[in-house]
């Protein structure tokens, strides 16, 4: 199983919205890594998390691959899941992080 991190503030993603995003998480993990993702879907608690003294927007996804993957691999991973955070969320690409980390 492929680990999988989303950290999102609490309240700022439907549970509907979560479960939507978790699917398609799985699916791109599948195709890009041919492995099930294990997703942890961590929420900041309310009053923790602020930007500019502001909540945090950010939706953060972490992959912990399970190979070395070559750039253009890399790249394709990172689009996809930036932009099902995106669209899934209505949050704009500057608030969404995606990382993928390879095995040491």
């Amino acid at each position: 199983m492929i680990p999988v991190m989303c950290v999102v503030q609490q309240g700022q993603i439907s549970t509907e919205t979560e479960s939507a995003m978790k699917v398609e998480i799985c699916e791109i993990v599948q195709k890009a890594l041919n492995s099930m993702a294990k997703i942890d879907w961590i929420e900041v608690p309310k009053g923790s998390g602020f930007t500019a003294a502001k909540p945090s927007n950010a939706v953060i996804t972490s992959v912990y691959a399970d190979r070395p993957l070559a750039e253009i691999e890399r790249n394709r991973l990172l689009q996809e899941l930036r932009d099902t955070c995106a669209s899934r969320t209505g949050k704009s690409l500057s608030d969404v992080v995606a990382y993928v980390r390879d095995p040491t």
